[in-house]
């Protein structure tokens, strides 16, 4: 039965693009990751408008960023009506959507792990840790990290919306798990955590994050051309 579901939803598909050529397009561009985590629902977005952003899942709700990102086709099922309104170009997993036509990705193996090859990203459970991987393949610096929580608020609300009823008891600890190895994993690049969690003691404020990232702004069409190599 499952694979007649997939068979039906692959019907008449359009063929996904390959991010092949991206490697390191982006080097030295500072990158904001914008997760969902309760405390990105209290920044000022729009400071970041002509900033590199590449979000994560329904950021949309708040934010349209330079790249959406997203692994879940349920995600695609209940928005797919908002992600096509967004000007983000779009990046999926692939078979996390039933349109095709987008820039995709594998997703492989159970853990986590750098990689130079965009086309394939790995580890399961942790959109964040898959999101670093891409921005840190494409030689992003400094990466700064945005409602990364991987904790609810104090009313219980898993996101910045409310409560995710896609959350599963394993959801928080695989998010945990993504920022540990985004702590361990950073190399030479600099990691800013402007989000709430436990895991990076140094915090800053977006105002902050901005000093020190500077103006490094561009319009979203340059922006683009960078990471398409056109």
């Amino acid at each position: 039965m499952r694979r007649a579901n997939r068979v039906k939803a692959n019907r008449g598909k359009m063929a996904y693009k390959d991010p092949g050529e991206w490697g390191g397009r982006m080097k030295d561009v500072p990158c904001f990751i914008l997760g969902n985590g309760p405390s990105i629902g209290k920044q000022n977005l729009s400071l970041l408008d002509g900033y590199f952003t590449v979000g994560i899942n329904r950021i949309f709700f708040l934010y349209d960023p330079t790249v959406l990102i997203w692994q879940d086709l349920a995600l695609w099922i209940q928005e797919k009506k908002r992600v096509m309104e967004t000007k983000a170009l779009k990046f999926v997993r692939r078979g996390a959507d039933t349109r095709g036509g987008f820039y995709a990705f594998k997703l492989e193996g159970k853990d986590p792990r750098l990689t130079d090859n965009i086309k394939t990203l790995y580890g399961r459970g942790s959109s964040g840790s898959v999101t670093y991987q891409f921005v840190h393949a494409l030689g992003c610096n400094p990466i700064v990290l945005l409602g990364m929580d991987c904790r609810n608020d104090p009313n219980g609300n898993t996101d910045f919306y409310g409560v995710n009823p896609m959350h599963k008891p394993h959801t928080l600890p695989n998010c945990v798990k993504g920022l540990r190895f985004i702590a361990r994993s950073h190399g030479q690049r600099r990691i800013i955590d402007c989000s709430e969690n436990r895991i990076f003691k140094e915090k800053h404020t977006l105002e902050q994050a901005l000093k020190i990232v500077g103006d490094r702004k561009y319009n979203r069409e340059t922006l683009l051309k960078m990471l398409l190599g056109s």
